[in-house]
C-alpha cells in the first residue's frame, strides 16, 4: 500500500483500486491528512463533490495552511455554489504566498469583480518574472483579456486571449501535439472503423443499461441539460467530464498511434474490465456522463451499451467557435487558435452528421438557443427522450442546494436559464474570416 501507486491509479481514473489503497490507509490511521485529502480527490473526479469537501475539510484540519488542501477545498466548495467560503480560501492563499497565481485565477473564476486593482498590479508585477511557467502566464493573461472585455476594449482583450492560448498550448507541448495527431488523423478517420476482438463476459445487465451522453462542443448548454437531468432524477449517477471511454480506447491503441497502418483494435474484455474499474459499477447505476468527445466513441458505447442515448447539445457555428476560443480549456488541445477549433468544429459536423443518419433513434438534438428560449418545452423533450418524468418545478435550479459543477457553469447551473444573447459574439466574428 503506498500513496504513489494510490496517486497513479487516481490520474488512471481506475478509482476502485484507488478507493481501496486510500480506505485501507484510513483504517490503519483515520488522522492521515494525505489519505483524507487522495479519497477527496477520488470523490471529486467522480462528480461527487459533496463528499470531497467533507474529506478537504478533514485534511485540512488535520494539515493546517497547506496551500494544496486549501486550494483544492476553495475549487470543491465553489463547485457545490459555496461561494464565499471559496473566496475566504483563496484569499487566504493569496496573504500566504502573493505569488500563488491558482489563488487569483480562482478568485477570478467566482467574479472577475474579485480582481481588485490591487491584484491587479501584483499580477503586472508577476508576469515579468523569468521564474514565472508558461501556464501560470496564461492563466494572468487569460484574466487580462476578460479584464478587458469587461472595460469593452475588445482589441486589448483578443490581444491577451491569444498571449493566454499560446503560452496554454506550449506549457503542455507534447501532450498537445499527441492530442491533436489523435483527433486529426487517428479517431477523425476510425470513428466507424473499430475492429472487436474477444467477447466480453457477461454480466448481469451490464449491457442492459441505459446510461446517458452528453456530447457535442464545449459552451453549447451540456451543462444545462446536465443539470435538468440530475434536477429531475437523482438517481442518476453524474459523473461529469469524464473521459472514461476515451481513456480506455487510447490504453489499447495508444502504442501504435503512429503506426503507417493503423488499425482501430478493441479486446472487448479488456475494454469491459477497464470501465468496471473507471465507472464503479455498471450493474447497479445508470451513469450520465459529460464528456463531450464521446461523438467520436458512439459506435464503441454502442458495442457495450446499445440501450444508450446521446443527447447532441449544439449553437450557431460562428457563437460556438468563439465562445470555445473565449473559454479557458487547458485539457483541449485544439481550443487554442480559432483555425483549429474551426478545423475540429468541420470534423465534428461531419462525425455527427454521420451518426444522426445511422442512429436516429438514438440521439436527441438540443439547440442551445431553443433550450434558453423555449425552456419548459426543450426540458419536456429531454426528459422524455431519458424516461423521466416533468414537473413544473423541473427548472428551479436555485431551490436545488443540492446541485454541483465542475465547469466554467458552476454558476449557471443555480440560476435560472437565461434568454440566448444574438449578439453577444458578433463583434469578434472577424476573428474567423
Amino acid at each position: 500500500m503506498s500513496f504513489e501507486i494510490g496517486k497513479k491509479l487516481i490520474n488512471q481514473k481506475k478509482y476502485k483500486k484507488a478507493f481501496y489503497i486510500f480506505s485501507k490507509l484510513l483504517e490503519k490511521n483515520p488522522n492521515d491528512f494525505k489519505a483524507n485529502f487522495h479519497i477527496g480527490k477520488c470523490y471529486y473526479d467522480l462528480n461527487n463533490i459533496n463528499k470531497s469537501v467533507f474529506f478537504f475539510q478533514r485534511s485540512n484540519k488535520l494539515k493546517p495552511n497547506n496551500p494544496n488542501i486549501i486550494f483544492n477545498l476553495a475549487v470543491a466548495l465553489q463547485g457545490v455554489g459555496q461561494t464565499k467560503e471559496a473566496k475566504k480560501n483563496y484569499l487566504k492563499l493569496i496573504l500566504m504566498n502573493s505569488k500563488d497565481i491558482r489563488a487569483y485565477y480562482g478568485l477570478f473564476v467566482l467574479d472577475v469583480k474579485n480582481i481588485t486593482y490591487e491584484f491587479y498590479q501584483n499580477l503586472q508585477s508577476i508576469i515579468k518574472e523569468k521564474s514565472l511557467s508558461l501556464y501560470e502566464k496564461g492563466l494572468i493573461n487569460f484574466i487580462f483579456s476578460k479584464l478587458a472585455k469587461k472595460d469593452g476594449k475588445i482589441k486589448e482583450e483578443i490581444d491577451y486571449l491569444k498571449l493566454a492560448h499560446e503560452s496554454c498550448y506550449e506549457s503542455n507541448l507534447i501532450y498537445n501535439k499527441q492530442s491533436d495527431h489523435y483527433y486529426k488523423e487517428i479517431i477523425s478517420n476510425h470513428y466507424n472503423k473499430f475492429l472487436f476482438q474477444n467477447k466480453f463476459v457477461e454480466k448481469s445487465g451490464f449491457n442492459n443499461q441505459k446510461h446517458i451522453f452528453v456530447i457535442g462542443l464545449p459552451r453549447s448548454g451540456s451543462s444545462l441539460v446536465e443539470t435538468i437531468i440530475s434536477h429531475n432524477a437523482p438517481n442518476i449517477t453524474t459523473v461529469g467530464e469524464f473521459h472514461g471511454f476515451n481513456r480506455s480506447i487510447l490504453e489499447q491503441v495508444g502504442r501504435t498511434l503512429y503506426s503507417k497502418n493503423f488499425e482501430m483494435i478493441i479486446d472487448k474484455k479488456k475494454f469491459q474490465d477497464d470501465l468496471l474499474e473507471r465507472y464503479d459499477n455498471f450493474n447497479n447505476k445508470v451513469y450520465l456522463d459529460k464528456s463531450l468527445e464521446n461523438f467520436f466513441n458512439i459506435e464503441i458505447i454502442l458495442e457495450f451499451f446499445p440501450n444508450a442515448k446521446f443527447i447532441h447539445t449544439h449553437r450557431n457555428y460562428k457563437d460556438a467557435v468563439i465562445g470555445i476560443y473565449q473559454a479557458m480549456l487547458p485539457e483541449l488541445s485544439w481550443t487554442h487558435k480559432i483555425k483549429n477549433i474551426v478545423q475540429y468544429i468541420e470534423m465534428y459536423n461531419k462525425i455527427i452528421n454521420y451518426f444522426k443518419n445511422k442512429y436516429p433513434e438514438k440521439i436527441l438534438d438540443v439547440e442551445l438557443s431553443k433550450l434558453s428560449n423555449q425552456k419548459e418545452v426543450e426540458a419536456k423533450k429531454i426528459l422524455e427522450f431519458c424516461n423521466i418524468n416533468f414537473s413544473k418545478k423541473s427548472l428551479n435550479f436555485d431551490k436545488n442546494d443540492k446541485l454541483s459543477s465542475k465547469t466554467f457553469s458552476f454558476l449557471q447551473v443555480r440560476n435560472k436559464i437565461q434568454k440566448y444573447e444574438d449578439n453577444k459574439y458578433q463583434p469578434y466574428y472577424h476573428l474567423i474570416n
